[in-house]
């Protein structure tokens, strides 16, 4: 394995995800999934893989229309007989079911979507990940331990929901042979609530990581009542982009299906969903599919929103994220 790369280059940050992040071992197969969009920088992660003599499988796809779709039955194939899989579509296949056979098969997955050569280069790929990932280890296991959790912001935020019975997700932003989902520079720890829980307000004030949104000039108010989205206050835009995708996808895309807390030191919001989701100082909803991680809710579509806060109720004592 070369070492000797300029910090910051292109070739390093592939070589990050390589071996540093996927963890990619001596006679395992490497599968890559890109699309019409994303296959120059995928193809530059292949071509270093193939270059040190791994078995390397690009599989180049249309784009996908939503976040959890299901690749087509060849990629699929190609994806579950894979050791390691690199999901370099712009949209997220994370939560897609090929993704959770493959994690509880021998595979791993490392969720990359929207990379960029520039996201090779950037800085949060860079992260102290081992550091990091022990505070959100912490919080993942305080999910699980946990039966209510109420978060306020000084924007507005006031919500309450349950997390009883459900399992803490801890997400490093590595895979190894115990922690097979990674989406680096994303590191965080979250979990599936009770999914007709969830009561009250979120104010998002930091981003909707999906096209004509991103980074946002003005918050989002979601009220939700009975685990579900019942209305949102927006101004136009970003409301005249919401309401028609949760009509698409019907009522179960309004589903408060995640909770979720960041923790990448070198992460600043941008409108990038892998650098959004793991932003120390932000939280995020995550409403629709949940059941490849630990809820209940089945359906092809899943959208985060990124939103400042620093601290939350677990089964009433304060914690703090730091």
């Amino acid at each position: 394995m070369k070492t000797d790369f300029i910090n910051g280059s292109i070739e390093e940050g592939a070589n990050i995800l390589l071996h540093t992040l996927g963890n990619l071992a001596e006679g395992e197969k490497l599968c890559i999934v890109s699309d019409t969009t994303t296959r120059a920088t995928a193809e530059i992660v292949a071509q270093q893989a193939s270059a040190e003599g791994f078995q390397v499988d690009h599989q180049v796809i249309a784009p996908l229309q939503v976040h959890g779709q299901e690749p087509p039955e060849e990629t699929r194939r190609s994806m579950l007989s894979a050791d390691l899989v690199m999901g370099m579509t712009h949209r997220s296949m994370a939560h897609s079911k090929t993704r959770g056979e493959l994690c509880r098969g021998k595979g791993r997955y490392l969720s990359l979507p929207e990379y960029s050569v520039e996201m090779l280069k950037h800085p949060s790929l860079r992260a102290d990940y081992k550091k990091s990932a022990a505070k959100a280890k912490l919080l993942a296991d305080k999910f699980t331990e946990a039966s209510s959790i109420e978060i306020k912001t000084p924007a507005g935020t006031n919500i309450r929901l349950s997390a009883k019975g459900r399992l803490g997700n801890f997400c490093p932003g590595y895979v190894t042979r115990e922690y097979k989902l990674g989406s680096p520079p994303d590191i965080e720890s979250n979990v599936s609530p009770v999914e007709d829980s969830a009561e009250g307000v979120v104010v998002v004030d930091g981003s909707v990581p999906m096209s004509g949104m991103g980074q946002l000039r003005s918050p989002i108010k979601l009220t939700v009542r009975g685990g579900m989205i019942t209305s949102i206050e927006a101004e136009k835009q970003y409301k005249d982009i919401l309401e028609p995708l949760f009509e698409k996808f019907g009522p179960k895309s309004r589903v408060l299906a995640e909770c979720g807390v960041g923790f990448n030191e070198k992460a600043k919001l941008c409108g990038n969903m892998l650098i959004d989701e793991g932003c120390l100082g932000t939280f995020h909803f995550g409403f629709g599919s949940n059941s490849t991680v630990g809820g209940k809710n089945e359906v092809s579509f899943h959208l985060d929103f990124i939103y400042y806060a620093k601290e939350m109720l677990i089964d009433g004592v304060p914690y703090s994220i730091s």
